[in-house]
């Protein structure tokens, strides 16, 4: 008989059990973002859990982002896996920082997003050809 891999949002659901917690509780670990009715739909499967919010719960509740999103490793990490993690995090959050305060860029990137994939390559290597010029 097949085990069917749990989804990230069971995993969620089995971490929060495990540290008998209600999902508004966990919440409130994250001053109240994402709310309960997003917890909720996480837990569900009606949302998919973002990579920042789970390095923020590999954080906050020491959960491993890897196995909360892939199943990969054990529900909880060693501390030593924590300071490469919270790197990546605070790397990510200035990359989006830099990208809101740059005036223009964010509905740049937004409008790029929208465009068909053979313009997109077609942007990346104006952008790559105009760097090698740098």
């Amino acid at each position: 008989m097949d085990k069917r891999e749990k989804s990230p949002g069971e995993r969620l659901s089995e971490a929060l059990a495990f540290l008998g917690l209600t999902q508004a509780q966990f919440t409130e670990k994250f001053e109240g973002s994402p709310t309960q009715q997003t917890i909720s739909k996480y837990i569900s499967g009606k949302l998919e859990i973002p990579l920042i919010f789970a390095l923020a719960i590999e954080t906050v509740c020491k959960i491993s982002h890897k196995w909360l999103l892939f199943g990969k490793g054990k529900m909880f990490i060693v501390e030593s896996d924590q300071k490469g993690q919270m790197e990546i995090l605070s790397k990510e959050t200035e990359f989006f920082r830099n990208i809101n305060n740059t005036k223009g860029l964010r509905p740049m990137i937004e409008d790029f997003l929208l465009l068909p994939t053979n313009d997109q390559e077609m942007i990346r290597n104006m952008v790559k050809n105009l760097k090698s010029k740098l």
